[in-house]
């Protein structure tokens, strides 16, 4: 009778090992696991709230163009252009298309006696207006005045001279009319640029 009894009793007891054992072998494998992670990192399946934190970057625009271009000036240029100027390389060294802007355009015609400034390309005898132009056709100065971004002298204002793609480069070229009676002397043309995210 005693067998039986213990024949009975073993089955159980061995099942009930059994669980034991897995379920402690579980939680400790999970014990390990949860150990692995990082201090802040949270195992699948458990049942705390994740703090997401997200921060915007300010975007670096950085343009690179040159500080000084000299150009000429003369009636005697073929064309309604009528000056001579470098090609003026502006790199967008940013991640992002940029807009660059002249926003004054500081003038001195002190040496141009009599001389006015003019805001587009309808001079009078007396006048002078300069502006930018884009390259059409590489390497070749405009002839034509069409598509100048005209300076205004002396005055704030947001005149946008070109828009440059994501680490791209744009190239323009100094552009300008005189009238007949202008003198021929030196003047300067200061343009102040300013760089900004493009729509």
């Amino acid at each position: 009778m005693k067998r039986k009894m213990i024949s009975r009793i073993l089955p159980v007891i061995l099942i009930a090992a059994m669980l034991f054992s897995s379920n402690a072998y579980a939680a400790n494998t999970a014990a390990a696991r949860a150990a692995s992670y990082q201090s802040k990192d949270v195992a699948i399946g458990s049942s705390n709230d994740v703090l997401m934190v997200g921060e915007i970057q300010p975007t670096i625009m950085s343009v690179t163009m040159p500080t000084y271009v000299p150009f000429n000036m003369a009636r005697s240029i073929q064309g309604d252009n009528k000056v001579i100027s470098p090609r003026i390389t502006i790199k967008n060294n940013s991640s992002v298309p940029v807009a660059l802007d002249v926003v004054y355009t500081a003038v001195d015609l002190s040496k141009l006696e009599g001389t006015t400034w003019s805001d587009g390309p309808n001079v009078g005898e007396k006048q002078i207006a300069v502006g930018f132009q884009a390259e059409s056709m590489a390497n070749q100065m405009p002839t034509s005045l069409d598509g100048t971004k005209w300076l205004r002298a002396n005055s704030s204002d947001t005149i946008n001279i070109t828009s440059i793609s994501a680490l791209d480069s744009s190239i323009m070229y100094v552009v300008g009319t005189l009238g007949v009676a202008v003198p021929e002397n030196a003047f300067t043309v200061t343009p102040t640029f300013v760089v900004r995210q493009a729509q």
